[in-house]
């Protein structure tokens, strides 16, 4: 999968910290850490080619509801000849409504986009990988009164920037307290997958990892006060995306590849290799919280932590 479609450039420190990292981990003998990859794919539990398509007309303006269920990969979405019209992120209205060619969705993100149906004809919506598009991620969209075979031609390439449903020019305010987390990788660290840190810590499941158990401990690495507002300075010392998500709470993007921003809740959000993001949480749900990489293969090796109240 493309790893270059989110808008900024690597912070040359982080990218020196996690090669440097992996030169040492190959120069020792270990091997690339294992990854998952996947050879067939569905929309709404149907390959592209099979099931009935979504059926439109001329002139309608069409909602979708898009939800990135898949457990692992980032996916994008294109349906040549029109465009996307980004109004919610995760479920909340974003402040600036933006057109868009493609939708880059990250695990457990959502999406609501409208689409103006106004180039008819018989479209794929699909993603830009033609290998996986071609292995079912994909669905036919249906023009009335149109025939024939279903038409894909690739988009032009274009960055994915938060940024672009954010207030402009308004800053965030100044939270009560700054968290700083730093996330890294050792890469083949246990039998052949890596283990991910926060801060230099793997949040271990069961006997895992042959670390302590994390899961009995249930010990906070980071704590709120109830009714604080805190900043989230997260910065990824690795080369892979990771869509990350804290349980129970939303939060404001505050700084997006180096741009202050504001305005838009999520609740998962992907933080770029090498990049940094800020992210400002009301803390107003007592109790035990979850903070992890929504990537199953990274939160199972060690990239979560436990966030308590005070």
């Amino acid at each position: 999968m493309t790893q270059d479609f989110l808008a900024g450039a690597p912070i040359e420190g982080l990218q020196k910290q996690g090669e440097t990292a992996m030169r040492r981990s190959l120069a020792a003998g270990n091997p690339k850490g294992y990854e998952v990859g996947y050879r067939l794919f569905s929309i709404n539990g149907r390959m592209l080619g099979h099931g009935d398509p979504v059926r439109v007309k001329r002139g309608e303006h069409v909602l979708f509801h898009i939800l990135k269920g898949s457990a692992t990969e980032i996916r994008s979405l294109a349906l040549p000849g029109h465009t996307f019209t980004v109004v919610a992120l995760d479920g909340n209205p974003v402040p600036v409504p933006a057109r868009v060619p493609v939708l880059w969705i990250g695990t457990a993100e959502r999406v609501d986009a409208i689409v103006e149906m106004n180039e008819p004809g018989v479209w794929i919506l699909g993603d830009t990988d033609d290998s996986d598009r071609s292995n079912g991620m994909g669905v036919v969209v249906e023009y009335a009164g149109s025939r024939g075979s279903a038409r894909w031609s690739k988009p032009a390439d274009t960055k994915w920037d938060y940024a672009r449903f954010a207030d402009s020019g308004v800053p965030a305010p100044e939270p009560d307290e700054t968290i700083d987390m730093l996330f890294e990788k050792r890469n083949a660290a246990y039998r052949g997958f890596n283990v991910w840190t926060i801060n230099g810590e793997p949040f271990a499941r069961g006997a895992s990892l042959d670390i302590p158990d994390s899961m009995d401990q249930m010990k906070p690495m980071f704590h709120f006060r109830n009714g604080g507002c805190y900043r989230l300075r997260m910065r990824n010392a690795s080369d892979d995306i990771h869509p990350i998500h804290l349980h129970r709470h939303l939060f404001e993007l505050t700084k997006v590849a180096g741009k202050p921003t504001s305005g838009v809740m999520k609740d998962v959000v992907m933080l770029d290799g090498y990049q940094e993001m800020e992210i400002d949480v009301l803390a107003n749900n007592p109790g035990l919280t979850l903070f992890h990489c929504h990537q199953q293969l990274q939160l199972d090796f060690g990239l979560m932590a436990l966030f308590g109240y005070r």
